[in-house]
Parts: C-alpha cells; structure tokens; sequence
C-alpha cells in the first residue's frame, strides 16, 4: 500500500508574539496558534492523490503539547493518522536539527512514496525543513512546485517553476514536494470528520523513540544563532500644504 507522510507546523496565528530575551526564540505560548497555512495545502494535495490510490495519509507535527490541535485538523480533513513529535529536548532546533528529527520519524514510521511539505513557515520564512529533511533521508525533492501529474508505481510527474519557464519532470519515488496555497484549493472540513478526529488516538514520540541523542537536538546543538532581534520602526513626516503652489515647491 501506498504511503504519504504529511509534515505540518504549529504557528502564531498573529503578529503580536513575545520573544525569550535570552535564548531569541519565539514564545509560542504568548499567542493563538493555528496550522501553518501552506503546510493544509500540503495536507489536502496528500489527500487528493489519495483518493485515486488509495495511499495511507500519515499527519506529523513537531512540537509542544499544543500542537495536537494541529494534527486533530489533520485527521479531520481526512488523514489516516497521526504522530506528535514532542519532547523538551527539541525545544529550540533550527532548521537543522528540526529536520534531523523529522528524517529519524520518517525512518521509524518505514516505507513511504511521497513526503509533503508547506513550502514555508510564516512565523519563519526560510522554506529550508522540507528540502533539508530530503537531503537527511537522500531522496529527490521538488520545490517552486506548480502541478502534480500521473502517478505510477515508482515515478510521480510534476511541473515546477524555473524562473520564467515552466519545467516538467518524472522523477522516481520516494520524493519530497514542497506545497503552497497556488497548488489548489482547501476541501470544506465536515462534522462526520471533526468526530472521527476526536475519536481517533494520537501516537507520541521522543528522541528516545527516534533513538535520537537529546545533545544533537535542541537550542544548543543548533547551528544557526540569533544575535539580536528588534522591531521595525517607521518614521514619517507630515508636512501640510497650504495651497497649490505650496505642494509643487515641496514637490521640487
């Protein structure tokens, strides 16, 4: 049987999010949280080739306990399962370490045709887990993602975007695809599936079950460091014109 493996994300539902002074990082308890809107369309493109395969739809999410609410939306759009990635010893990972943790769960959870991912997080606009989690597992990735076409047995055909051309491939699975709100369209969510979904049980997992080292994940394994952070100021003037000859002077 086939098998798509869903990677979605829990993200401030605002702007108005507190920052840790020390660590840099971003206090997700401080604000609504909602799934990250790119990581549904990647959702709902699973769900799609499903229904002509009928594939097994695997949701995962990394992140605190909070995060269920994310991968409750999932099972009620219609994946099979679900599976919480959640441990204090991922608190803080880059992107680095993060996908370290998604290619040990891929590994765990075995055999798969397709990995999908958002093609960018708005509380981090660095669109680099999906095509990092690829380079861990070794496997081809498609990004600037524009269709979806046939797919067979060992090989999916997609068009991407590169630059002004449109550039169409078969690639040989299992591959990684990188989803935005332009690939299509969000199916309504029923209440047969919000009960389903509340029925169902979410499996839990730590670095122990990923037989990951706590050391090589986390704040401080992470490469990446935040030296500051600060808020946009904008400044502007006003200046009234008290006729029109006035405005042209200012003008000049």
């Amino acid at each position: 049987m086939k098998r798509y493996i869903v990677f979605l994300k829990q993200v401030p539902q605002s702007t108005k999010v507190e920052l840790d002074p020390v660590t840099k990082t971003l206090k997700r308890s401080s604000a609504l949280s909602q799934t990250n809107p790119d990581d549904l369309y990647a959702l709902q493109m699973a769900l799609d080739l499903k229904r002509d395969t009928a594939a097994e739809v695997v949701a995962v999410s990394m992140g605190p306990a909070s995060a269920e609410t994310v991968l409750r939306e999932a099972l009620q759009r219609g994946a099979d399962r679900a599976i919480l990635l959640s441990s204090p010893a991922f608190a803080g990972s880059d992107t680095w370490c993060t996908s370290l943790v998604l290619a040990a769960a891929v590994r765990k959870i075995g055999a798969y045709d397709l990995l999908f991912f958002g093609k960018m997080a708005i509380d981090g606009d660095t669109a680099q887990v999906g095509p990092e989690v690829a380079g861990q597992l070794d496997i081809p990735q498609v990004t600037c993602l524009s269709a979806v076409g046939q797919l067979t047995e060992h090989t999916i055909s997609v068009s991407r975007k590169a630059g002004a051309y449109l550039q169409r491939m078969e690639i040989e699975l299992p591959c990684a695809v990188m989803v935005s709100r332009e690939n299509g369209e969000l199916d309504c969510m029923t209440l047969s599936g919000w009960r389903r979904a509340q029925r169902q049980e979410i499996l839990r997992w730590d670095e122990k079950d990923l037989g990951i080292d706590a050391s090589s994940v986390g704040l401080y394994a992470s490469p990446t460091r935040v030296v500051s952070t600060a808020v946009p100021v904008r400044k502007k003037e006003i200046n009234w014109c008290a006729d029109a000859a006035a405005f042209a002077e200012a003008i000049k």
